[in-house]
């Protein structure tokens, strides 16, 4: 089989969390992860979409190539992975980044994050210049069609973020979050986003820990919070109600032994852990210490599937759109080469281009 368009990869559809946890990106590959993944695969060219819910490798490759891959991302999850990998190609390849970038393939359908994942994947493709020719016209592609879906359909109606189904979740274990307290560990983009969720329903007090105190100050300012270094941070596991966590600590920041300390200086009041980080933060054995309620990632999707439910319709429309924008991208893709007098100009090129950015 001839070179195409290849997807190789997983998602929460197909993969539990520890599965995808254990293919993210480590800090010694930062700035080369395409790189790194390209040349262990002998691949010609990639984009790795690496988020919370996903993990796909974007290539042009043959059969021996994709035989490769899926065997670098085995050994990289340390564990088989027969029936949780998936391959797309060609056209099928355009229609999953198209309704991936859609927000269509996600657990909460229509997530705003999503498009500003992609459009960060393939900018480091770009600065890596592992991104070849289809990878580049389908992402740009993708890119101006998930703008699309969002302005000409509803589908970012209802809960549209991470953030907006934990505060949706955490409503639900407290009846009234009004004078509840949130503790935050980590001040990155996820974190921010459940955050700013929860302020907006009325918390009586945030408190932002982070290694780096200089950022978690600029956030707590934001939040009108107080930030903490991350030790003061784990003192006040006595004092808070809701705990969201999303940093990049390598092992469990927060482990049963601590928890537990934590729980016996409560006097039975119930703390609700909100786990948004890949990998996990909280040793997932605390869910079974009384008065504690845990939740990760995955924990997120019935939330998604009410949420679905009451927009099935735009959902459709956003389908139909992107069915045509792949078969049209499909088609010109492989149309012979035009004469020079029948290309685009340079400024209509150029226009094409600023859609995608």
């Amino acid at each position: 089989m001839a070179a195409e368009l290849l997807i190789v990869g997983l998602s929460h559809l197909t993969a539990a969390v520890e599965v995808r946890e254990a293919l993210v990106k480590r800090p010694e590959e930062a700035g080369r992860f395409n790189a790194v993944l390209r040349e262990a695969a002998g691949l010609s060219s990639c984009v790795v979409l690496a988020t919370c819910s996903r993990f796909e490798v974007y290539t042009t490759a043959d059969e021996a190539g994709e035989a490769r891959l899926r065997a670098v991302l085995t050994a990289r999850a340390g564990r088989s992975l027969d029936g949780v990998l998936y391959t797309h190609r060609g056209e099928a390849a355009a229609r999953h980044l198209m309704r991936v970038t859609a927000g269509l393939d996600s657990w909460i359908v229509g997530e705003c994050e999503i498009l500003a994942q992609v459009k960060a994947a393939y900018a480091d493709a770009s600065a890596e210049k592992t991104a070849a020719r289809a990878e580049n016209l389908a992402f740009q592609r993708a890119l101006h069609l998930g703008k699309k879906v969002r302005s000409e359909t509803g589908i970012v109606g209802g809960i549209a973020s991470i953030g907006g189904a934990a505060a949706v979740l955490a409503r639900r274990i407290f009846s009234d979050i009004a004078e509840k307290k949130v503790l935050v560990f980590g001040a990155g983009t996820m974190a921010e986003s459940t955050v700013r969720h929860l302020c907006s329903k009325g918390v009586s007090g945030v408190w932002v820990a982070n290694r780096s105190l200089d950022k978690a100050a600029a956030l707590a300012a934001e939040l009108k919070g107080v930030a903490l270094p991350l030790e003061e941070g784990f003192a006040k596991l006595e004092e808070a109600d809701i705990v969201v966590v999303s940093t990049g600590a390598e092992g469990f920041l927060l482990d049963a032994a601590r928890l537990k300390a934590a729980t016996a200086a409560r006097g039975g009041r119930p703390l609700f852990l909100i786990d948004i980080a890949l990998p996990r933060n909280v040793d997932p054995s605390a869910a079974g210490l009384p008065g504690v309620y845990l939740y990760d990632l995955d924990d997120l999707r019935a939330i998604m599937t009410e949420s679905l439910s009451k927009r099935r319709e735009d959902c459709d429309r956003a389908e139909a759109l992107v069915q045509s924008e792949a078969g049209a991208f499909w088609e010109a893709l492989n149309a012979p080469p035009r004469a020079p007098s029948e290309r685009p100009r340079t400024r209509e090129l150029a226009r094409m281009r600023l859609a995608a950015a």
